[in-house]
């Protein structure tokens, strides 16, 4: 289903709604060029399960971890690839001993090395459509 946001406020809402359907365990590839609203919607997430602490972009620094105050999840793991360029970085990630029940993995640029890399749970794709304006994809 695609949405159309026109606000950082409707995109944590979107958010809100996504973040009510996660159990924990998944695995969420984000898809969609610079500033078309990626960490926003991690952010929407992050707070809407409970995270006390402000959700940053990880472009510099890979991979952030959230605690999050919720019954289920107890932790988010926000990666991304855009600056790797060798596929040995990923296992340096060892994104796998993140896959438990309680924490959500979101991923950011997960095709950097072409398709198949990862396997996700859900794919939300990015839109910039102008200053103000996104089109989400979930």
């Amino acid at each position: 289903m695609t949405y159309e946001t026109h606000s950082e406020k409707e995109t944590h809402e979107l958010a809100a709604r996504f973040a009510a359907t996660l159990r924990g365990g998944e695995l969420i590839e984000l898809v969609g060029d610079l500033g078309s609203g990626k960490t926003t919607f991690v952010r929407g997430v992050a707070e809407a399960l409970g995270c006390k602490v402000k959700v940053k972009s990880p472009t510099f620094t890979v991979m952030n971890e959230y605690p999050v105050d919720n019954d289920k999840i107890k932790k988010i793991v926000h990666a991304d690839f855009y600056r790797f360029e060798d596929p040995a970085h990923l296992e340096a990630l060892a994104l796998g001993d993140y896959s438990d029940d309680d924490t959500v993995i979101f991923v950011e640029w997960p095709d950097i090395f072409g398709e198949g890399i990862l396997t996700p749970t859900h794919t939300i794709n990015f839109e910039f459509v102008d200053e103000i304006t996104r089109k989400i994809e979930l």
